[in-house]
């Protein structure tokens, strides 16, 4: 049987499987499902040319397996495979004549899941008609929306799947534009009622499409132009639209929602429940939308105002002046004074600016809060709330691999190392069983094609582990073999793409991508070193504090152990314990050196450890001594050091410091300006001294996890910074995903360093303050927030980085200012005033008006004036200029009477 299946197969005779499989019983049909899939895996195959790729099998061979695995296989097996199989109609039908399978129904149902299918609306009406297919609406309605064709030939068409078609659309439906002009033609042709379609659209508003459909939906609504009759009797489908998340949807009913204002079916009531929601939209269009509707309905109708003012009183949930004031004006004209009103305004007392609260004087309790003074010591790097929980046995380790392969990055990674070192010979033959579960996920994490560098090097580093076990423990671990063999064989078969650079094998020997993880793979080799000799000497680079950190005192134990066992530490390890050590307070440290460690160990230590100290001593390791130093004083350039042989590394490097400037960008419209950062090129030298940062900082290929290197620099980010500064900030608007994810990535690390920023820091701070992802300057608000409240930021650097973009436009205006008026406004005391610093630097740097400029004063002005201060004396004399353009005029006006 198996033998006349491979005879069809290597001959391509695709007229021969249908026969074939038809004298099969289900016995034998079962039987043939892994010789099925065995054959499918050898056919698809990728045979590299010299000029492209193929797979192995012909298109019949393909034919043959499609044929055989449909028939054979139940659903299950099958998968969700809805293409190759139906690109052949004839075969197709030929099939399910003779033998339909049972699931198949549900099979072609779950259809609306699949990104492509080779079938069509009018195959499915073919298959229904001939009983092999049960059609579900989801289904006839997600096929009809793409297929706008033939809709006359059926007459459930448009008497039933229409219909579905408006509750169960494809996403696909907005991209073919055929399908309006249908709908208005059979509208016309009263083929399709009107009213009925009417309502759909307005239904669309609430049924969880995406944005394209919705707004369809809300496109065809408003081209059918619907009357003041119909507007009025679908009444309750246009307010029940507001409440849709969508605000397409809820900006289009508004639009008609005020055109039947003035009739008195209109249910105003009914409305007042929907506003607090509506203003306290994000959107600001929906929010001023509206405002202006609920003042056409105090203009147009005779009502008890009170119910519809405390709805109103939402909208200073904003800190937009202009939404406040035209509030505020809705309020004084139309709304008496109550208790309730008050009551109601009184919630948002903290809330509402400081101009208008003037203007609602009569209705507000004048007392605001007295805001405190938020002001925190420095938080300690090293603190028991964050020291790292490490495994205590080989159980734990175990349980902790997962999550390191999980979670990517230098944290779990670094313990795990450690674990490794301590643990590895801990297995007997029960725990031992432990390592199959995650030696399978380490195999099948590597399976991918894209894997993070640093899961490359654990990974490979638990499959090296796990088949050192298997020869200990052969029964027990048995499965392994045929794991690994496996992916071993998926290996093989990647490596013939002439990009693919090894993932499996010898620590040794995989690829790392860029010189920059060879750093990081060479102290892996040497912890499976220490693994395989029982060496239990701990890595010196090993954190003891989340989320990077070394605690001083145990750095020194650490350099105790190598003194007392007379061992060398491995060069990189060592500097990149050195890179990692939390310097805030180092006093303890600094006597423990003194009483247990002695020659170089005890000169290096004492130097790194003491801000004041100058290098003594024998230089013998000159790596070890130039990384104590450009860690420990990055701004100092040690004479002690210059004959180490690293003059050829740019000074740049070792300071943190770099040349940067926005330039105003003209070879490209489409992005007004530029950030422009020289990085001087250096070229990777191997060298007997090896500096852990030449690894980092060698021109290279970049790759997804530069922002992990934040972990590994953590006293010193600059280069890191820099890096990803110049990758993905170069260009205001860039909004890739790649682009998007490293600077989320390394805003998050910088977040977690706690440390004061240096030139770079306010470069990269500065510039995210202004991206176009809401989630990373939200990141950037709580970094500020935190750096005032710990007193540990300078606001005129920052304000200067975010002058010199937006004085070239870098990004709109309102980004910015919509970030303070949500985030940083009425925080505390001391925030207004670093507030107040920061906007003060931003305005000092722009000598022409921008476009929102306007925004950026008001906010200036409501912090000026909760501070009770005046406008800084050198942004006067740009006010004087600015108060010349017409639409700044006010603003300026009031921040010169300050």
């Amino acid at each position: 049987m198996k033998e006349r299946l491979y005879e069809i197969l290597n001959e391509g005779k695709v007229h021969e499987i249908i026969p074939f499989l038809k004298q099969l019983s289900a016995e034998q049909k079962k039987a043939l499902i892994p010789t099925i899939k065995k054959m499918d895996r050898e056919i698809n195959k990728i045979v590299m040319t010299k000029n492209s790729y193929h797979t192995a099998g012909s298109e019949d061979q393909h034919s043959i397996i499609d044929i055989a695995s449909f028939v054979c296989m139940d659903q299950k097996n099958f998968g969700k495979n809805y293409w190759k199989l139906f690109r052949n109609r004839e075969h197709t039908e030929q099939i399910l004549e003779w033998g339909c399978p049972e699931w198949f129904s549900d099979f072609i149902n779950e259809s609306v899941e699949a990104e492509f299918t080779a079938f069509n609306y009018k195959d499915i009406l073919g298959w229904s008609e001939k009983g092999y297919v049960q059609p579900k609406p989801e289904l006839l309605g997600h096929h009809l929306s793409n297929y706008p064709a033939d809709l006359d030939q059926y007459p459930e068409t448009l008497k039933t799947h229409f219909w579905y078609l408006c509750e169960y659309p494809s996403k696909s439906l907005p991209f073919y534009k055929e399908w309006f002009p249908t709908v208005q033609k059979l509208v016309a042709e009263q083929k399709i009622d009107r009213r009925r379609f009417l309502k759909e659209c307005l239904l669309a508003s609430n049924r969880n499409f995406n944005k394209n459909v919705t707004g369809w939906f809300m496109d065809a609504f408003t081209a059918f132009k619907p009357t003041d009759e119909e507007l009025t009797a679908l009444q309750d489908e246009l307010l029940a639209g507001l409440a849709s998340v969508q605000s397409k949807a809820v900006n289009t009913i508004l639009l008609h929602l005020k055109k039947i204002i003035r009739y008195p079916t209109f249910k105003a009531d009914e409305f007042s429940h929907y506003l607090p929601n509506l203003l306290s939209s994000e959107v600001k269009t929906v929010v001023v939308s509206s405002l202006t509707l609920t003042e056409k309905i105090f203009q147009k109708r005779v009502m008890n105002p009170e119910m519809l003012g405390i709805s109103l009183c939402t909208a200073f949930v904003s800190k937009d002046d202009g939404i406040q004031s035209k509030a505020a004006k809705i309020i004084l004209k139309y709304i008496p004074v109550s208790d309730h009103i008050k009551e109601a305004l009184s919630h948002y007392s903290d809330n509402i600016l400081i101009n208008v609260r003037s203007v609602l004087a009569k209705y507000i309790d004048d007392n605001p809060q007295e805001l405190d003074d938020i002001t925190a010591e420095k938080p300690m790097l090293v603190m028991e709330e964050n020291k790292v929980d490490e495994p205590q046995n080989f159980e734990d380790l175990m349980f902790l691999l997962p999550l390191a392969i999980e979670n990517p990055g230098t944290y779990y990674y670094d313990i795990a190392l450690s674990g490794f070192i301590r643990f590895a010979d801990k297995a007997d033959a029960e725990s031992v069983k432990l390592i199959e579960p995650v030696f399978q996920k380490a195999c099948k994490t590597l399976s991918k094609w894209e894997v993070p560098y640093f899961n490359v090097i654990l990974c490979n580093l638990i499959i090296n582990y796990g088949l050192r076990l298997l020869v200990r423990y052969p029964e027990q671990l048995k499965n392994l073999e045929k794991i690994y063999q496996k992916t071993s064989d998926e290996e093989a078969t990647r490596e013939a793409y002439a990009n693919y650079h090894k993932k499996l094998g010898p620590l040794h020997g995989i690829g790392v991508g860029g010189t920059a993880m060879k750093a990081f793979k060479e102290i892996a080799v040497e912890a499976y070193r220490k693994m395989q000799a029982g060496d239990k000497i701990p890595l010196l680079s090993t954190i003891t504090h989340t989320p990077c950190w070394i605690d001083p005192v145990i750095l020194v134990e650490r350099f105790e152990i190598y003194q007392n066992q007379n061992v060398s530490p491995d060069s990189l390890d060592l500097q990149l314990a050195l890179q990692r050590c939390a310097l805030d307070n180092t006093s303890e440290a600094l006597a423990l050196a003194e009483k247990k460690l002695k020659d170089e160990y005890k000169a290096l230590l004492l130097f790194f450890l003491d801000k004041n100290s100058l290098p003594k001593g024998r230089f013998e390791h000159p790596e070890w001594w130039m990384t104590a130093g450009t860690t420990r004083s990055p701004e100092i350039t040690f004479n002690e050091f210059k004959d180490f042989g690293y003059g050829t590394i740019p000074k740049e490097f070792f300071s943190g410091v770099y040349e940067w400037k926005t330039i105003d960008s003209k070879k490209n419209s489409y992005y007004p300006a530029e950030l422009s950062i020289t990085i001087p090129k250096y070229h990777f030298t191997k060298r007997k001294d090896q500096l852990f940062l030449e690894y980092f900082i060698a021109e290279q290929k970049d790759h997804s996890d530069i922002h992990a290197f934040m972990w590994s620099f953590p006293n010193m980010p600059a280069n890191v910074l820099a890096r990803v500064a110049k990758i993905c900030l170069f260009y205001s608007g860039l909004a890739e995903v790649y682009e998007r994810n490293m600077v989320l990535n390394t805003a998050k690390a910088l977040y977690t360093i706690k440390k004061p920023l240096e030139e770079m820091g306010y470069l990269f701070l500065g510039t995210i303050f202004l991206d176009g992802d809401k989630t990373i300057r939200g990141i950037a608000a709580e970094i500020w927030l935190e750096h005032v409240s710990h007193h540990m930021i300078d606001n005129a650097r920052l304000g200067k980085v975010i002058g010199l973009h937006e004085k070239l436009e870098w990004a709109p205006v309102k980004r910015f200012t919509d970030l303070i008026q949500h985030h940083m406004l009425n925080v505390s005391k001391n925030h207004n005033k670093a507030l107040e610093e920061l906007i003060c630097a931003i305005l000092l740097q722009m000598d022409q008006a921008v476009t929102n400029l306007k925004k950026l004063l008001e906010v200036y002005h409501e912090v000026l004036a909760l501070n009770q201060s005046e406008a800084n004396e050198n942004v006067k004399e740009k006010l004087n200029n600015w108060k010349e353009n017409s639409s700044l005029k006010k603003i300026c006006n009031l921040l010169l009477k300050k």
